[in-house]
């Protein structure tokens, strides 16, 4: 068996190559970093395991952003969520769907911004209605 041929090594684009949507992404992520560092905005690090959870809130409080990482041999999974508050009928529809979608109260607070009580009494509120 002879020696294989050594392999090439693919170049990574200039910058100046990037798509346009990659520059809004590092132009908002630049605005995150520099609004993180002057405490504009509240966000979370979370690490368990292989398991790493950023969270982001916007400067109003109205939306929130969900970034999941989870790490094992061989595959790397990640989500985005973006999250807005919603009014009291549309926030039960959406604790309604991650109910049926098998989310604990804590991880629909977090995806809803309420409080975990405010969870259960939408929970509650939906059986009392048997949408539930």
């Amino acid at each position: 068996m002879g020696i294989p041929a050594p392999r090439k090594k693919s170049k990574i684009p200039a910058p100046s190559s990037a798509s346009s949507a990659d520059s809004v992404v590092a132009k908002q992520l630049s605005d995150l970093a520099g609004m993180i560092e002057r405490g504009a905005v509240d966000y979370s690090f979370q690490k368990q395991g292989n398991r790493v959870t950023f969270t982001v809130d916007s400067p109003d409080g109205t939306q929130r952003m969900i970034r999941e990482s989870n790490a094992t041999t061989g595959l790397v999974r990640e989500t985005t969520e973006v999250a807005t508050k919603l009014p009291l009928l549309q926030r039960r529809n959406l604790v309604k769907t991650l109910v049926d979608d098998g989310l604990t109260q804590l991880e629909i607070s977090k995806r809803t911004m309420t409080s975990q009580k405010t969870v259960s009494n939408d929970i509650a509120a939906l059986r009392d209605k048997g949408r539930l």
